[in-house]
């Protein structure tokens, strides 16, 4: 039986750890793109509930983030985290259409409800 997918765009290895074993507690299979490109394609065929994307990273810019998101997968929640200081890159994001966006403590603290939101989603 096939589990909820969430798909993450970060290249910071410690919060691959962190979000790794969240998503291994609650039963999440998490997948993870280090550029537009690929996460585009993993979008398309993996269909992801849940999409969490570090804007911090100059890769992942918001409006190219949530433009690839609503064409692959729009019923996918998009969550955006950086810096508490990147205040231009967090309103960017809201801006472009994330559904959540969060300092990077925020995302940390509230890293397993956003992974369970694809337990829900999976369930609708």
């Amino acid at each position: 039986m096939s589990r909820p997918r969430a798909l993450v765009l970060v290249r910071d290895l410690m919060f691959r750890s962190k979000i790794d074993a969240a998503a291994e507690s609650i039963g999440v299979d998490v997948s993870y793109s280090i550029d537009l490109g690929k996460a585009r394609e993993l979008c398309q065929t993996l269909k992801p509930a849940v999409i969490l994307a570090d804007l911090s990273d100059a890769s992942f810019p918001s409006s190219d983030v949530a433009r690839m998101a609503r064409e692959s997968v729009p019923f996918a929640l998009l969550t955006g985290f950086a810096s508490h200081t990147e205040l231009k890159t967090l309103s960017a994001a809201r801006d472009a259409g994330f559904g959540r966006v969060l300092s990077r403590s925020e995302f940390t603290v509230q890293l397993p409800a956003l992974l369970s939101a694809a337990l829900d989603r999976f369930a609708g």
